[in-house]
């Protein structure tokens, strides 16, 4: 058995007089008994104190117990063997590197040293919080979108148009079902086509526990380096990190150091201090500590216990596009094309089946394979992202198809871009042969290329630079060159300005130039001049955007646009039940008024509310028989509770804890509240219970006497009947009692005796502290 810390002075005074070391085993040699004595002594390792241990001197020399080399995070050299005294093993110190060590007898102490290099090395990440889901509950809901416009163009009659964009889902623990639809010209008036389009419907269903998705209906296709999303109708599956929202998919830059004793780590990442922390002596490592992205910078400030300071600089590079070592992620997909969405709501075309999967090799090498296939065509191709040379990410892909009327094409692509805390640069060019095929691109482009910088130029502002070029087959060619330069101006105002030019396909040039000003109360300016080939476009713009504090919006525009004089103005208002609009605007040619509503309609647990539009997660928050509380997310209430106590809380983040909290100055003084938060995990647009336990009934302040007509003593026990919850009387034979019902009977006990009276709230009770008594206690000694 290993030997263990020591306790008693006593004992150890024992215990330190020679004794006969005994082998346990016969490959661990056996000590002289002379020569070895055992010794508790207070330990000092490298300047920290680490309690009091069993030591074995022998010779000079001081051995430990396997668990002190455990606790000291101490590695021994290879092929270190211990010794056996009394039935457990103790091995040498000086077995490990930059071994040092001083006894003090008279204080029973040590101090020991070791190389920083013989410690364990400690790792410093943030940890990954597992979340459990909350219960769903089974829930139906509807958003809208519904909009009416009225036009009138010069000399033609008024048009009236009502539009509506629906949406209908609904949500348990199998899933998410979804169906959205749009009603265009519902007010026939014969200038559009009128009628109802299915847009999309969808049944999806996310397993959070092994991170998959699984879709069928509508949906798009994952495109990979060089595919297309495409709509389509049919099954499609895969990974999905975004349901574990703690998981870094990205390879995590690690920034690492030495102590030689305790000491304090500050971490900056491009001269921003990023993370404090403690770390003990020897090797240790930082891990993901947020850093941006792309290359930087991160200095190490280590600063140990006797005040002497280290500074470690050193370079990191990272990417999002980039996936850790080992970890894959892929998606399949099955079905028919989708055409015409928009215009007819049941479309399909041929069938396909296409699936991608990635995976990453190192920290800097990301590997890609996608394969296309219909009846009559066949793609697949492969793909790198990896890290190059001067911090820059680079990729390449090549696939070839087959198709049986076109024959074999190829695609290539290249590109590489780097990303520095004041500028970036990117660059990528794709080219195709005429017959290579893919879905959602019938006829691919001979070469399309787009290449960009941007700099930040500190008090000058900051520029950027963009050219674009596309070489098609059956098309001419074009090629767009633009610049940008912004500069912030005094009390956090923009100047903005932009240049455009197409070099080739055509000569259109235009020069943008924009103020923004920004105003208190959520209100901002804007002023723009636009010069292009058909004239100047002149504008000033007020904007009040609604704000945590005010619901209630506008906007005004005027100026001159398309050669004509032109005017806009709306006004929004916002609550907890949807949004309103109204927008009016005019010029020579055309006047057009249109007003609307958004908002959505949802049940869950047997309630029915009109609130905002449920696009994410929503609670049901009960606080019962409590109306007019607010409830919210975090210290923000965001809706109020009705009659009932009931409330939806929208806009919840799904897969990560939710602090739902009530406004504890809604509730009565004689509301008993366990906690005011709680705390939800819901799944994606579902809907999850918060219920909050509220202790009913009133509040009174009972005075109580006994048989002598004197008051209660302090620290006498009352209690109601029925109820869990105690109050003890404090001086005058006071006490505060609270969840009083409109009659109770209440327990007295003091020195194991106890007796009962009768209280009755006076009919006109209210949430005001009420004085009730004195209540005689009868048969209780003082």
């Amino acid at each position: 058995m290993i030997a263990r810390r020591w306790g008693a002075v006593a004992v150890s005074a024992v215990l330190a007089m020679p004794l006969g070391a005994q082998p346990i085993r016969s490959e661990a040699p056996t000590a002289s008994p002379l020569a070895v004595r055992i010794v508790p002594l207070e330990a000092t390792v490298n300047g920290l104190k680490v309690g009091t241990w069993t030591f074995v001197e022998r010779q000079g020399q001081l051995f430990v117990g396997k668990d002190a080399l455990d606790e000291w995070r101490l590695e021994m050299r290879p092929g270190t063997q211990p010794i056996a005294v009394r039935g457990a093993e103790y091995w040498p110190l000086d077995s490990v590197p930059g071994f040092s060590f001083k006894v003090n007898y008279s204080q029973q102490s040590v101090e020991i040293n070791f190389a920083p290099e013989a410690f364990a090395a400690t790792r410093l990440a943030q940890p990954q919080v597992a979340t459990r889901l909350s219960p769903v509950l089974t829930s139906f809901f509807v958003n809208y979108d519904l909009n009416l416009q009225a036009t009138k163009v010069r000399d033609t009659q008024t048009v009236n148009n009502l539009g509506a964009l629906v949406e209908l889902g609904t949500s348990g623990r199998w899933g998410v079902l979804t169906s959205s639809h749009v009603g265009r010209d519902l007010s026939h008036s014969k200038a559009l086509d009128s009628g109802w389009l299915r847009l999309e419907t969808t049944f999806t269903r996310h397993m959070p526990e092994i991170n998959r998705t699984l879709r069928i209906g509508d949906s798009a296709t994952v495109p990979g380096l060089w595919g297309s999303s495409v709509y389509f109708g049919g099954v499609q599956f895969g990974t999905n990190y975004t349901l574990s929202p703690g998981l870094i998919t990205q390879p995590l830059p690690l920034v690492s150091g030495v102590s030689a004793a305790p000491s304090t780590v500050q971490l900056y990442v491009n001269d921003v201090l990023r993370k404090t922390t403690d770390v003990p002596a020897g090797p240790f490592v930082i891990e993901n500590f947020n850093e941006p992205m792309g290359s930087g910078e991160a200095k190490l400030v280590v600063r140990d216990i006797l005040g002497r300071e280290t500074v470690i600089v050193q370079r990191y590079f990272t990417s999002g596009q980039l996936l850790a070592p080992s970890l894959s992620d892929w998606n399949v997909a099955a079905g028919s094309l989708r055409r015409g969405i928009g215009l007819t709501s049941n479309e399909y075309g041929p069938g396909f089946a296409s699936g991608t999967w990635r995976r990453g090799l190192t920290n800097l090498v990301t590997v890609e394979a996608r394969g296309e296939f219909t009846a009559d065509t066949q793609t697949a191709g492969v793909g790198l992202l990896a890290g190059l040379p001067f911090d820059f990410l680079g990729r390449a892909a090549l696939a070839g198809s087959t198709a049986s009327r076109r024959g074999s094409g190829q695609r290539w692509l290249v590109g590489a871009e780097r990303q520095w805390t004041d500028s970036a640069v990117f660059f990528q060019a794709t080219g195709a042969s005429r017959d290579f095929v893919e879905l959602g691109r019938p006829i691919p482009s001979k070469l399309e290329w787009a290449a960009s910088a941007a700099r930040d130029l500190g008090a000058l502002g900051r520029v950027g630079f963009n050219l674009v070029g596309v070489e098609r087959f059956e098309a001419p060619s074009i090629t767009t060159a633009s610049a940008q330069w912004s500069k912030r101006l005094p009390k956090n105002s923009w100047l903005n300005v932009n240049l455009s030019r197409a070099m080739r396909g055509s000569s259109a040039s235009m020069l943008g130039v924009s103020v923004t000003i920004p105003l208190d109360q959520q209100r901002v300016v804007d002023t723009a001049v636009n010069a292009h080939k058909g004239g100047t476009d002149f504008y000033a713009s007020a904007t009040s955007n609604s704000s945590i504090d005010l619901d209630f919006g506008w906007r005004v525009l005027g100026g001159r646009i398309n050669d004509e004089a032109h005017a806009e103005a709306g006004l929004y208002y916002g609550g907890q039940y949807g949004r309103v609009y109204s927008d009016l605007s005019a010029s020579g040619n055309q006047q057009t008024i249109r007003g609307g509503a958004t908002g959505g309609i949802a049940w869950a647990d047997g309630h029915t509310f009109f609130t905002k539009r449920v696009d994410q997660s929503f609670v049901i928050a009960e606080v019962k028989g409590y109306g007019d509380v607010g409830v919210g997310l975090g210290s923000y209430p965001t809706t109020k509770t009705n009659a009932d106590g009931i409330a939806l809380v929208p806009y919840v983040s799904p897969y990560q804890a939710n602090q739902v909290r009530l406004n504890a100055n809604d509730l009565p003084l004689s509301a008993e509240v366990e906690s005011i938060e709680q705390v939800v995990v819901p799944a994606w647009r579902s809907a999850v219970k918060a219920q909050f336990a509220v202790r009913s009934g009133k509040a009174a302040l009972i005075k109580v006497e006994f048989d002598d007509a004197q008051a209660a003593p302090a620290g006498a026990v009352l209690a109601i009947e029925g109820d869990k919850e105690e109050f003890y009387v404090a001086r005058k034979g006071e006490a505060y009692v609270t969840g009083l019902q409109p009659s109770n009977v209440v327990k007295l006990t003091w020195k194991n005796r106890a007796c009962s009276f009768q209280v009755k709230l006076p009919a006109a009770a209210n949430d005001e502290v009420l004085r009730l008594g004195p209540y005689r206690c009868m048969g209780v000694a003082r």
